[in-house]
């Protein structure tokens, strides 16, 4: 029996775009801040790289915000669960509690578990770029600063694993998507053979505000 897969483009060039420059961006500014206070460097040099990166990530922080006013996966929509995407949350969990062992789900943009801190954590970007303007200046922002910083780092940690693990476990191809933007759909997956556990590509998209990603 032949399976039709279908690839579908998910994410526009542009979310692709801020998506790496913001993620490059922060992982030097982690890695510069921990070097700053731990390591024995020219402290005033990467000071000034951080300063200059950190304002630098406000524009692609800014363009992704836009986006979310578009159509297409960029909307802000996408990082709102839908009732239609609850058996992919439900199915995600238990996934999580098997440690790997039972089907991965798939979605169509974002993992539906995982999209009110997607939308949090765009906040927080937004946030400890503005808090680092300040900081100078500001005990209070510093602190501030500091404090978002570490809830970051934990999400940067925990966004590589949990993204390796689903493109390995998945047949999405969730890392590639985000590169070339587009993933791969079975018109019928069934996660366990059953049919009862049968995911369609219309169920894994639930809602696409403003039709397909364009560029």
């Amino acid at each position: 029996m032949t399976t039709q897969i279908q690839r579908v483009e998910v994410f526009r060039k542009a979310q692709r775009l801020t998506h790496w420059l913001v993620a490059l961006g922060v992982v030097f500014q982690l890695v510069s801040a921990w070097l700053i206070q731990h390591a024995n460097v020219d402290v005033l040099a990467w000071a000034d790289w951080h300063s200059m990166v950190g304002q630098a990530l406000i524009l692609p922080i800014l363009l992704r915000f836009y986006l979310m006013l578009l159509p297409g996966s960029g909307n802000w929509r996408y990082l709102l669960p839908t009732r239609e995407q609850r058996h992919v949350v439900a199915n995600t969990l238990r996934f999580y509690a098997s440690l790997g062992r039972l089907p991965c789900p798939d979605w169509y943009a974002f993992n539906p578990l995982w999209q009110p801190v997607y939308a949090v954590l765009w906040l927080i970007l937004l946030a400890t770029t503005v808090s680092g303007f300040v900081s100078a200046t500001s005990p209070g922002a510093a602190g501030l600063h500091s404090t978002l910083a570490s809830i970051i780092l934990g999400f940067t940690l925990a966004h590589v694993v949990f993204s390796v693990i689903h493109d390995v476990r998945g047949n999405g191809a969730q890392i590639s998507a985000m590169l070339n933007g587009y993933k791969y759909f079975l018109p019928q997956q069934p996660p366990s053979g059953s049919a009862e556990n049968s995911v369609s590509l219309a169920s894994i998209v639930g809602r696409k505000p403003g039709g397909p990603p364009d560029d």
